[in-house]
């Protein structure tokens, strides 16, 4: 039992550690909201809450949700963690495209009825941080760097297959996009055609550095 009160004791120790970090110059319920995240993280992966760099947010991953578009087994849109840009992260290349041949939502190509959908995956030999995860810690958005999957159009010249980040969205197609490095090669999936995020209604020009339309 010594043992066992002794890990109680650590536990605790590093949770009471964890909620003073969070919580400084924050109001009260500030505070408890964090700590609240930041003890179920370390009860769903202690270990790599303590070593790995990041937020507490970053340790929530599709096996620890119950339900939510993190489990549906999509990858989040890249705007959804680039602070709203519509742009593949550090550390990633684009990888491969895919055709949405009937477009009617809002926002990005709502006026042209298609839409295209680039993979953004791991550079081989680079490392996520965080590693496989929901969407800002968010069991409603979907899942970042899970995927292990390429189309395979675009960037032929790095080889193999790692996980896709997160994926963009274009209006048009990615083999005439400069500095894409995709081919023609088709590939349509209709399924996603109803895939949607909020900053998603809102860009609308071209980013520098390879970010879509």
């Amino acid at each position: 039992m010594e043992g066992v009160d002794r890990k109680v004791s650590l536990t605790r120790s590093l949770a009471e550690r964890a909620a003073e970090l969070l919580g400084r110059r924050s109001s009260r319920r500030t505070v408890l909201s964090r700590t609240a995240v930041a003890g179920a993280a370390f009860a769903v992966a202690p270990i790599r809450y303590l070593i790995r760099p990041g937020t507490a947010w970053a340790v929530i991953g599709p096996g620890d949700c119950g339900g939510g578009l993190c489990t549906d087994g999509y990858s989040a849109f890249c705007c959804e963690i680039e602070q709203g840009h519509n742009r593949c992260p550090a550390g990633t290349y684009i990888a491969g495209w895919w055709k949405c041949t009937s477009y009617t939502g809002p926002g990005i190509c709502h006026s042209d009825g298609v839409r295209y959908y680039v993979d953004c995956n791991r550079m081989p030999g680079a490392v996520f941080r965080g590693g496989c995860q929901c969407a800002n810690g968010n069991c409603n958005e979907r899942r970042v760097d899970c995927n292990q999957f390429r189309y395979g159009q675009c960037n032929t010249q790095i080889a193999g297959t790692t996980e896709v980040v997160c994926r963009l969205v274009v209006c048009q197609n990615p083999s005439t996009l400069e500095g894409f490095n995709c081919n023609g090669t088709p590939a349509v999936d209709n399924n996603v055609c109803g895939h949607q995020a909020r900053c998603l209604e809102t860009t609308a020009v071209q980013l520098p550095g390879g970010g879509g339309l």
